[in-house]
């Protein structure tokens, strides 16, 4: 018997919808909910309010598709940047952690990576990353996915890419972090620290995808 059925059917349909959002289980779901019934209106209002208004008002950059409140977003209209400079990643928890790490150039948020079948979802920003290389305005990739399966099949994606897009007079390096990143890990939990070591010490890829 589910032990929802006990709650009120309000009760249960918000533990239900609070079950939904990532890495909520039931018991976290149910301890959530007696929270917000506890916080009365006054205080679940003001959490319902500031969910309408980030829905409301939050998308991603035009250019760079971090999660934004203004297109350009506020990194990409920042003329004190490197602008040459782009550090692709896949999302923008991951580019955060960048920040927290010192990083001072421009961003690309792919909103995922390339599937381990080698399949890409619709939401993945790859062609208008392409089109951003394709201006010439980039003079440093560099790639900051996540150190496992994924991640290095979807940089391996993009250095085919910019492979491709290789010709004369065109200057683009392409670089990997290294690797003090843990494998397998996730970009968004890294230590500020180390992912400053693995951004100062990042290793330029050779033709072909290999490290040099």
């Amino acid at each position: 018997m589910d032990a929802r059925m006990a709650y009120p059917e309000a009760m249960a349909r918000l533990i239900e919808e609070l079950e939904r959002l990532p890495g909520i289980g039931p018991r976290t779901a149910e301890r959530l909910a007696h929270h917000l019934v506890k916080a009365g209106v006054e205080g679940a209002g003001a959490l319902a309010r500031a969910i309408d208004g980030a829905v409301a008002a939050v998308h991603p950059c035009s250019t760079c598709f971090h999660l934004s409140d203004r297109d350009p977003c506020g990194i990409c209209s920042d003329e004190t940047r490197d602008r040459g400079r782009v550090l692709v990643v896949e999302h923008s928890q991951d580019l955060e952690a960048m920040e927290r790490a010192g990083w001072r150039g421009l961003y690309h948020v792919l909103h995922g990576s390339v599937r381990a079948d080698g399949a890409r979802n619709g939401d993945l920003t790859l062609d208008r990353l392409e089109r951003r290389i394709a201006s010439g305005e980039i003079v440093e990739l560099v790639l900051g996915t996540d150190p496992d399966f994924e991640g290095d099949g979807t940089s391996l994606v993009i250095a085919e890419m910019v492979e491709k897009r290789r010709g004369p007079g065109v200057e683009l390096a392409v670089s990997r972090l290294a690797r003090g990143v843990p494998t397998g890990s996730a970009i968004e939990y890294t230590n500020p620290a180390v992912l400053a070591e693995a951004l100062s010490e990042r290793r330029r890829l050779a033709r072909g995808g290999g490290a040099s």
